[in-house]
């Protein structure tokens, strides 16, 4: 499909993302690999009889619904802004990603200990959420 010759000389059509769109990409490619992390780990925690089995399998339904929530809005937002973001590959333990923002695109290459770094932090962002619930709030 052909460009209109009105957006041809547009000049920020061909702008870089700024903070807030970088972080909504890396979070389009972060967030579904630690879903995947946290519902293998809930999976394994049907396969183990523990006395907390049932506070550990419920903090992690919580935070698998909130990461699906959070995927979603995020999704959404990616969307509304004409941000695509697809994995080229995933050669030499690295991940790599193109994205595309108005015209102006970038590939974006992560190794697998970054992503795992990146992961940890992200479920370690979502726990702490549930456990920082204010309980006195009710006062």
């Amino acid at each position: 499909m052909a460009m209109p010759l009105l957006n041809l000389n547009n000049v920020s059509l061909y702008c870089p993302p700024d903070a807030e769109e970088i972080l909504l990409i890396e979070r389009s490619i972060l967030l579904p690999l630690a879903l995947a992390a946290v519902e293998r780990n809930r999976l394994d925690l049907d396969r183990r009889a523990r006395s907390l089995r049932a506070i550990f399998a419920k903090a992690a339904d919580l935070i698998i619904a909130q990461m699906k929530t959070d995927l979603i809005w995020n999704t959404k937002l990616l969307i509304s802004m004409g941000i695509t973001v697809c994995i080229v590959s995933t050669l030499d333990g690295k991940l790599s990603y193109r994205y595309n923002f108005r015209g102006f695109e970038q590939q974006v290459d992560w190794t697998s200990e970054y992503i795992r770094n990146e992961i940890n932090k992200l479920i370690s962002a979502y726990n702490a959420a549930i456990f920082s619930k204010d309980v006195h709030s009710s006062h």
